[in-house]
C-alpha cells in the first residue's frame, strides 16, 4: 500500500489503493468505502477531493489543476483519463506557464462534481467547472467543456449527446 494513505484526510473501510499511485496532498482528500485506485494513477488533491463509495479510478487517470473534485457513490474514471480541476489561461494578456510569478498568470481553479453512477471512459478529458449529472456515461477519448445531463450517453470532442441511458433500479436488499 501507498506510504502516505495514512496522511488522508478520511479513509473508509474496504479502500484498496495501490502500490505504485502517488498521491498529492493527502490531508486534502477524502475516500469513500469500497473504493478502489489502480496503479500508476496520479491524484493533486488541490483544494480538496471528496471520492464517493465503490469508485473505480483506473490506471494513469491523472486529477490535477488544484481545484476541487466530488464523486457521488458507484462512479467509474477509466484509464488514462484526466481530471483537469484547474488550468491557465491567455486571459488579459497574462502568460500560459505555472513557473513564472503568480501575477503574470491568469488561474482558473474550478470544481468538478461526477454524480452518482457516472461513468467516465477511457482517455476522456474533463476540464474545470463542470457538473456531470447523475448516472451519465462519457465515451472514450471525449473533451468535456461544458455541463453533463443526468443519465445521457455523451461522446466527441466537444461532447455531444447520442442517446439516454436507462435509470438505474435499486433493489432492497
Amino acid at each position: 500500500m501507498l506510504a502516505n494513505i495514512e496522511m488522508l484526510k478520511y479513509i473508509g473501510n474496504g479502500v484498496k489503493i495501490f502500490d505504485l499511485v502517488k498521491i498529492i496532498n493527502p490531508e486534502l482528500i477524502e475516500i469513500g468505502e469500497g473504493t478502489q485506485i489502480d496503479d500508476f494513477t496520479f491524484i493533486n488533491g488541490g483544494k480538496g477531493i471528496k471520492i464517493g463509495k465503490f469508485n473505480h479510478i483506473a490506471s494513469f487517470v491523472s486529477i490535477i489543476g488544484g481545484g476541487e473534485l466530488v464523486t457521488g457513490d458507484y462512479v467509474g474514471i477509466a484509464t488514462g483519463s484526466r481530471i483537469i480541476t484547474g488550468t491557465h489561461h491567455y486571459k488579459g494578456g497574462k502568460r500560459i506557464c505555472p513557473l513564472i510569478p503568480e501575477n503574470e498568470q491568469y488561474t482558473i481553479r474550478g470544481k468538478i462534481v461526477l454524480n452518482k453512477d457516472v461513468f467516465v471512459g477511457a482517455n476522456t478529458i474533463i476540464h474545470p467547472n463542470i457538473i456531470i449529472g447523475e448516472g451519465a456515461i462519457i465515451g472514450s477519448g471525449s473533451l468535456v467543456l461544458k455541463n453533463i445531463e443526468p443519465w445521457t450517453i455523451n461522446v466527441g470532442s466537444p461532447t455531444n449527446i447520442v442517446g439516454i441511458r436507462p435509470k438505474i433500479i435499486e433493489k432492497n436488499r
